[in-house]
């Protein structure tokens, strides 16, 4: 049995964190457990088998959101502990590797934060900044800045915050913890990207940069702690116009073939990567269930994609040495899937 984790905007007491199985030899998944938390789980990631995710407000006062931790022991979440941000509502993480500090992005209210950790327990809060700007997108996401991921560069100098709203990818030493930005260290993307997700090569030498209102990919070299463009690609195809927004982005086990999904297409995009350049190829592109705003891979032979709009779950298998991905008949109900989390 293969274990993940589903965060759910379900309504009332549907919301919450699903644990799923998936039986490989029959390729069906079962529920575990149904977790139901006080606020919507946004955004998770794995790390030192714990469970970190953020929380989006779901009460009425502003008196909730914030960041949670629970210990993976078998197929069991047992809770470490919550920590309120008084309405400030979180939709991306990431854990620095010595596990000391959490780092948090604030797209409601446009800033990054930072927590300190101890024994994988949220201690205490250290920083927040809050990032200026805007953009010119006409169904008005970018009125003001919206931090819509975190990471930490392979290098480990910079925490880099992504804002779909300022158009921009924000550089942050983080010395004890403390976010300080480097601007010299700055990206400004073409106004109008609404840049959402970034991940690196891994190698480290590149770094893919999903933008949800223009509909593409930036491939970008990593060298000498500045990130130089090198190609854009589209992630729809051009002869459609309707309305969409690309949303996850996730590399393969080897880093041979990257992932990206779209909303309103509702399609995951197939790429392949040329490790030596860092530029990627489009192969083609699988139709999806409503709404695929995450997806995750599992022993590089799965993709669980998160159909949000259709309330379910769905199974899609991957070849990597033929480059097949399939979208199977399996799914499960799930109200309103909004993060597939693995622990790798």
């Amino acid at each position: 049995m293969l274990t993940f984790y589903v965060s759910s905007y379900g309504k009332n007491d549907d919301k919450g964190i699903y644990i799923v199985n998936l039986d490989e030899k029959t390729q069906k998944f079962s529920l575990v457990q149904h977790i139901v938390t006080q606020d919507y789980p946004s955004y998770m990631i794995t790390k030192n088998n714990t469970l970190f995710l953020s929380y989006k407000n779901a009460g009425k006062f502003n008196d909730g959101g914030g960041i949670g931790s629970f210990s993976i022991y078998k197929d069991e979440l047992i809770p470490n502990n919550n920590y309120n941000s008084n309405g400030r509502s979180y939709t991306h993480l990431c854990v620095s590797d010595n596990l000391r500090y959490l780092f948090a992005a604030n797209y409601h209210v446009g800033s990054t934060a930072s927590y300190l950790l101890e024994n994988n327990y949220i201690k205490q809060k250290i920083n927040a900044v809050h990032h200026t700007g805007l953009g010119p997108d006409l169904l008005k996401r970018q009125t003001g800045p919206h931090c819509h991921c975190v990471g930490i560069t392979p290098d480990k100098k910079y925490v880099y915050a992504v804002d779909l709203g300022a158009d921009k990818v924000i550089m942050y030493t983080y010395e004890d913890g403390k976010l300080e930005e480097a601007s010299n260290h700055n990206l400004n993307v073409v106004p109008g990207s609404g840049p959402r997700h970034m991940i690196f090569s891994k190698d480290g030498r590149y770094a893919y940069l999903v933008n949800e209102i223009a509909n593409n990919l930036m491939v970008f070299k990593y060298s000498d702690e500045y990130l130089n463009l090198i190609q854009v690609i589209h992630t729809t195809p051009r002869h459609f116009h309707d309305f969409s927004s690309a949303s996850a982005i996730r590399l393969s086990d080897t880093g041979n073939h990257l992932f990206v999904s779209n909303r309103g297409h509702d399609s995951i995009v197939l790429y392949r990567v040329n490790k030596e350049t860092g530029k990627v190829s489009l192969l083609y592109m699988v139709h999806t269930g409503r709404s695929p705003r995450d997806f995750n891979i599992i022993d590089n032979k799965y993709l669980i994609v998160g159909a949000q709009d259709d309330d379910e779950i769905e199974l899609f298998t991957f070849d990597e040495e033929e480059e097949q991905l399939v979208r199977t008949v399996y799914t499960l109900k799930i109200p309103a899937p909004v993060c597939i989390a693995v622990n790798k």
